[in-house]
C-alpha cells in the first residue's frame, strides 16, 4: 500500500468512527469545521497534514497584444461616428449609424429616413447625429437621397474630423466595419453614449456597385481600410456594402 492510500484509509477511519456517534450532516460539518479550524487541536491537525487544501499560484492572465490598427481605426471612428437620431416632440429615435466624410457632410442609408421627409421638410422633425460622450452635432438638412441604391447624404455643423474615402480596395488588407449602436439604457437618471462596435474581416467580392466581406455591419456604418484609416464602403447591414468610390461620385456630382 502506498503513502496516499494509507492516508486515505486513515481519513476514512477517522471520519467512520465520527459518524457512529454522529449524524452523517453532523459529521460533515464537523469534519469542514476542523478541516477550516485555526486551532492546533490533534484532529483537525490529523486531518489537514493527511488531506493538506491544495493552493494554486496565482499568475497574471496574458494580455492581449495591443494592435496599433485598430487602435488607430478606433480612435478615428470615435471622432467621426455617430448615431443619426430622429427628434420629434421632444422624444429622439435612432435611426441607423452615420459618420462624416467631409467636415460638414455625414454619410448613411437611405431606408430610415424616407419615411420621416415630409416631416423634416415641414419642420415637424429634426435631426442630430450623435458622436458618443455627449457630443451632438446638429443635421441641417437632408441633402441627397439616392434612387438607386441605398445612400442618403446630410449636412451636418462643421465638424474638425472626419473619414476620408479611399480611391479603391486594396486587396488583401484587412478592414474593419464600425458603426455606433443604440444606447444603453440609462441608469440613476444618467444618460450615458454607446460604445463602438468594430467587426474585422476581409474584402470577399467586388463589384461596380457592391462590396462583399466576412464582417458582420449594421445599416450606416463604415467600412474601413485598417491600412490606410480610409473609409472603402458604407455598410448596409448584414455582410454588404455601397463601394466608397461610389459614394465619392455621388458627392462630387452634388456638390459641382
Amino acid at each position: 500500500m502506498d503513502q496516499s492510500e494509507r492516508h486515505e484509509g486513515e481519513v476514512r477511519a477517522l471520519f467512520a468512527a465520527w459518524a457512529q456517534a454522529e449524524s452523517d450532516e453532523v459529521a460533515l460539518a464537523g469534519l469542514a469545521a476542523l478541516l477550516a479550524s485555526p486551532d492546533d487541536s490533534p484532529a483537525g491537525d490529523r486531518l489537514r497534514r493527511l488531506w493538506p487544501t491544495p493552493v494554486a499560484p496565482l499568475r497574471p492572465a496574458p494580455s492581449r497584444p495591443r494592435d496599433p490598427a485598430l487602435e488607430r481605426a478606433l480612435a478615428t471612428a470615435s471622432a467621426c461616428v455617430g448615431r443619426l437620431e430622429s427628434i420629434d416632440s421632444g422624444s429622439v429615435t435612432v435611426l441607423a449609424t452615420a459618420w462624416l466624410v467631409r467636415p460638414e457632410l455625414a454619410v448613411t442609408v437611405r431606408k430610415p429616413l424616407l419615411p420621416c421627409l415630409a416631416q423634416l421638410t415641414r419642420g415637424e422633425r429634426g435631426l442630430q447625429l450623435d458622436l458618443g460622450g455627449g457630443a451632438l452635432v446638429a443635421v441641417r438638412e437632408v441633402l441627397y437621397i439616392a434612387p438607386d441604391c441605398d445612400l442618403a447624404l446630410v449636412r451636418v455643423a462643421p465638424q474638425a474630423s472626419f473619414i476620408a474615402l479611399a480611391p479603391g480596395v486594396a486587396h488583401g488588407h484587412e478592414l474593419a466595419a464600425i458603426d455606433r449602436g443604440d444606447p444603453p439604457a440609462p441608469q440613476d437618471g444618467e444618460a450615458r453614449p454607446g460604445d463602438l462596435r468594430l467587426v474585422p474581416g476581409r474584402v470577399q467580392e467586388v463589384s461596380a456597385a457592391l462590396l462583399r466581406h466576412d464582417c458582420l455591419g449594421r445599416p450606416g456604418g463604415v467600412l474601413l481600410d485598417l491600412a490606410s484609416g480610409q473609409a472603402i464602403g458604407l455598410t448596409l447591414g448584414g455582410h454588404e456594402s455601397v463601394p466608397g468610390w461610389l459614394v465619392r461620385e455621388r458627392i462630387e456630382r452634388l456638390l459641382r
